[in-house]
């Protein structure tokens, strides 16, 4: 049942939070939840309800029976994140009664859109959990926020809470200072469990798995295996893995069948090996490949002499994939990085910084097509509707070209094909130069025809803008197809070369290959 966020700010009156919770009910919800406060001969309430009903409703029925009243309502997510806000921004302590019953991703959604001054008085509010939670939840700079806002011992008691990979991305998330003193903060079997994984980075197997897994040697029996997964709380609860007497994975069991198994049977005989496993240095997109390629939920992390290290989950590829999703997007788009941030959270100083490299870069290239086009002033001075065509060309081009980049980026991040296969890189780059044949044959027929006509008949010039059409279209897929490999084959991100790279390189060529034809074909010279 969907959860409902209504915020009321009306006269304060006697009756007025029944009159709301009654107007809810009538609808056909139940009223989880309901708070308020009086300020300036004012009301302000925040309900929660388990509704029956959409947000809209709820605010019609509300505004009918409430007058001179300013009424909201949203689905409890972040939609509902602005109101929630609103009404934490007067009375910031009221957040200890509202994390009883609001996950911890909506408290931080509606908490980073109050004023930092407000932020850093609600933080050391929240319990444990809470503050754990939230901790996981939020960007490096707002957990360096709070780790500037809150007491040293109760950071650690709230990171003594989660699960030892969750502790140590929260842990790298912190300024080295505040990190060195946390850490020796920390319970001392805590330490333990993390101290390992602190080792390696964070976007590597070794960074993202957890080593909070039921682990036994093949002489145990079915017995002992669902004793102790009985006795201790695992983060990984549905597979037991087997290790041999040198600690090298032998093989994992999946709980379902321990339970059909005969109590004596010596786990040996049971465990099967893994249809895959990794290294603890491998990167999290190449672990979220090689998951998604055998369809496994358990990948084992093992050393070089395959002893067991730890489980990598698909719960935390599912957080890998977003990730790496929103850091390839902002490489498309030609930031220089993610941003570290949420976005009502970033500086103007961090907005400029992420977009001013690379547009710096791209205007210096781009000035070429300038000293291009100017070189060759006297054939757009005689033939000036040729100058209409330019952008025409351009945009055809890099919209070629960073389909194409776009299509290659995939193909490599999902492993369909190899940058380092020599029969790989062959059969792509055929493949793209026939299929820019195809779409420049059909596109220049449609670009002669149609320049025909906006030139009145010159034949030409419109055989010039077909020609340079099909010749940009051809020159613009294999510069798409072609970046993402050599960029991936030198070890750079194939993401960060495509869009804004391959737009540049295609402007400048087409000033050069169109202008050039008009001057041969045209006027002959």
């Amino acid at each position: 049942m969907t959860r409902i966020v209504v915020y009321v700010e009306a006269p304060d009156k006697p009756g007025l939070l029944s009159l709301t919770t009654s107007t809810l009910n009538e609808l056909g919800g139940n009223v989880v939840t309901s708070i308020g406060y009086r300020l300036n001969g004012r009301a302000y309430m925040l309900v929660l309800v388990e509704d029956e009903f959409t947000p809209e409703e709820a605010v019609s029925a509300l505004t009918r029976e409430i007058k001179d009243a300013r009424i909201e309502a949203a689905e409890l997510g972040p939609e509902a994140a602005p109101i929630i806000a609103e009404f934490l921004k007067e009375k910031p302590g009221i957040i200890t009664v509202l994390e009883s019953y609001i996950d911890p991703p909506d408290i931080l959604d509606a908490v980073l859109r109050l004023p930092k001054q407000t932020r850093t008085k609600i933080y050391p509010m929240l319990t444990p959990e809470t503050l754990a939670l939230m901790l996981v939840e939020a960007d490096e700079e707002t957990v360096k926020e709070i780790s500037n806002s809150v007491k040293i011992e109760d950071i650690a008691n709230a990171i003594s809470t989660l699960d030892p990979d969750e502790a140590v991305d929260v842990l790298q998330a912190m300024p080295e200072h505040i990190r060195k003193v946390l850490f020796q903060q920390l319970p001392e079997d805590k330490r333990r469990e993390i101290a390992r994984l602190l080792y390696y980075p964070p976007e590597t197997a070794g960074g993202i798995m957890t080593t909070s897994v039921p682990v036994l040697h093949t002489t145990s029996t079915v017995q002992e295996a669902l004793q102790l997964i009985r006795q201790a709380d695992f983060d990984i609860k549905d597979v037991v893995v087997v290790i041999d007497n040198e600690g090298r994975l032998y093989g994992m069991i999946p709980v379902d069948e321990l339970l059909r198994a005969a109590p004596n049977m010596k786990l040996e005989k049971l465990a099967r090996k893994p249809a895959a496993t990794a290294k603890p240095t491998e990167d999290q997109e190449e672990v979220a490949r090689l998951m998604l390629r055998y369809e496994i939920r358990r990948l084992p992390v093992v050393d070089t002499e395959d002893r067991f290290l730890g489980i990598v989950a698909i719960e935390d590829i599912a957080y890998v994939l977003s990730e790496e999703a929103a850091e390839d997007m902002a490489k498309l788009g030609g930031l220089v990085e993610k941003p570290r941030e949420r976005y009502l959270h970033a500086t103007l100083v961090d907005l400029v910084k992420s977009r001013l490299p690379w547009l710096l870069l791209i205007y210096l290239i781009e000035s070429i097509t300038a000293s291009v086009i100017r070189s060759y002033s006297s054939v757009i001075e005689r033939v000036a509707i040729a100058a209409a065509f330019i952008p025409l060309i351009m945009d055809t081009g890099g919209n070629v070209g960073s389909q194409a980049s776009t299509t290659i980026v995939r193909a490599l991040a999902l492993g369909e094909i190899s940058e380092r296969s020599k029969p790989d890189v062959v059969y792509t780059i055929l493949k793209e130069g026939m299929t820019a044949i195809s779409i420049g044959a059909f596109m220049s027929f449609i670009g002669f025809l149609f320049a025909l006509v906006l030139s009145e008949g010159d034949v030409k010039l419109a055989f010039s803008i077909a020609l340079t059409l099909f010749l940009v279209i051809l020159f613009s897929d294999l510069v798409g197809t072609s970046l993402p490999i050599i960029a991936r084959r030198l070890g750079l991100d194939p993401a960060t070369v495509s869009s804004p790279f391959v737009t540049t390189i295609v402007d400048v060529s087409v000033a050069v290959i169109y202008l050039k034809l008009v001057s041969t074909l045209v006027l002959g010279l």
